[in-house]
């Protein structure tokens, strides 16, 4: 039998849904640290939320040069989600910037990771319904809410990147876990970011690579709405039931300086947000992954250093991908591999889950006494159990650890239902 502290408890209850109602409405900002450095973001609950009832979850990401403040204050999104009753968070960039492939600047920076993070951290907090998670941005923001439309399908519903195409080059790099609805906007006159494409790929081309990713059907879109000099294009028989869509708009956005054309929300065609929000909400996460929370201990040793800590994961599955969220603001995801035909997966983490990892070692061996930093060797793997229902019932591995390329010591980690 496994004896949880009372820390440990909190974290349970809070993930299991319990203790999760504790958020109140009203406008908070919250930190978490988050690849060793503190990061933040701002979380608006409606008025009507009692904790009752799941709500759905929009993020909302900044352009370059903006922040979250902006973002809300231009976007005018609260207004719809006092309304409709939906949490919105704001997350901020790290020196007002993204790092959403081809755009714009912070190499190296997990910023998907971090927003997986915020939304395991906002789950946390208040009753999120987990099949309704949006994301949506400008801008820069609207390239982060494309990459996290290739890259965390197995998370968000749906998304309405604005202002900009999928940044990759070749935009066939996009490649999701499963069909995701896409409402692309971009400008008719964008000084900025050219609508036929230039520095970066156009809005045909995008609109070309959602239409083969969700496995459109027609030569055409099979809707098409103009409303004065705006216009949206619609795929509507796609795999899954999800939908492509491609919204030319023509901005009235600080006309004669080089963001002329690019503030989307400013038009006089279309009330933006509330279009984004009308496709958004239609569509849910199709087979919300398998879920359990796993309790256990997670287990140092370098030379005579010994550290011991327990854990309580939420640890989610859907066959292919795998998220593991520990209740700390840490999440860690990857891929899995089936052992054979047993019930046992190879769990193979990201480099950022293995970064993680490493930082929890190095800070468990400084507790006993030890000094330098420790690495966890990117050959390391953890074993998952699942039942035959595929729901996670056991976790474990030991992971090698590295210290200037050597060997450190280990990480063990066990859990269990």
């Amino acid at each position: 039998m496994i004896r949880l502290s009372s820390a440990a408890l909190v974290v349970l209850l809070s993930v299991a849904g319990v203790a999760s109602a504790a958020v109140a409405p009203g406008n908070y900002i919250r930190t978490l640290t988050f690849g060793g450095v503190e990061r933040s973001y701002r979380l608006h609950v409606p008025p009507g939320y009692d904790g009752g009832a799941e709500v759905p979850l929009v993020i909302n990401i900044h352009g370059f040069t903006s922040n979250a403040v902006q973002q809300e204050a231009i976007s005018n999104i609260l207004p719809i989600a006092d309304r409709e009753g939906f949490i919105v968070v704001h997350p901020e960039g790290i020196a007002n910037a993204w790092n959403a492939g081809l755009c714009c600047g912070n190499a190296g920076i997990d910023d998907v990771g971090f927003v997986r993070t915020v939304v395991a951290d906002v789950t946390g907090q208040a009753r999120v319904d987990r099949a309704r998670i949006y994301v949506t941005g400008l801008s820069n923001g609207g390239a982060m809410s494309q990459r996290l439309a290739c890259e965390a399908a197995d998370l968000f519903a749906a998304s309405a990147p604005m202002s900009f195409p999928i940044p990759f080059d070749p935009v066939t790099v996009c490649q999701p876990s499963r069909p995701i609805a896409v409402m692309t906007g971009m400008g008719l006159t964008d000084v900025l970011v050219h609508y036929d494409g230039d520095v970066f790929p156009s809005a045909a081309e995008t609109f070309a690579q959602w239409k083969a990713i969700d496995g459109c059907t027609g030569a055409t879109p099979d809707v098409t709405v103009v409303t004065g000099a705006s216009r949206c294009e619609t795929y509507t028989q796609c795999d899954a039931g999800v939908e492509a869509r491609l919204c030319s708009i023509t901005a009235d956005s600080f006309i004669g300086t080089p963001f002329e054309g690019h503030v989307l929300y400013l038009n006089s065609d279309i009330d933006l947000s509330e279009e984004i929000w009308a496709f958004l909400q239609r569509f849910t996460l199709p087979d919300p992954p398998s879920q359990a929370i796993l309790a256990g201990t997670n287990q140092v040793r370098s030379g005579r250093a010994r550290g011991h800590t327990e854990i309580a994961w939420t640890v989610a599955f859907d066959g292919e991908t795998w998220t593991a969220a520990d209740g700390s603001g840490h999440v860690y995801t990857g891929t899995a591999q089936r052992k054979g035909k047993s019930k046992t997966w190879a769990l193979i983490p990201t480099e950022a889950a293995l970064a993680t990892l490493g930082t929890i070692a190095t800070e468990q061996l400084g507790a006993a006494g030890a000094t330098g930093d420790v690495t966890v060797d990117p050959r390391s793997t953890l074993q998952l159990v699942v039942d035959r229902n595929g729901v996670p019932v056991r976790i474990k591995g030991a992971l090698r650890l590295l210290r200037d390329g050597g060997p450190a010591g280990r990480l063990s980690v066990k859990a269990k239902s």
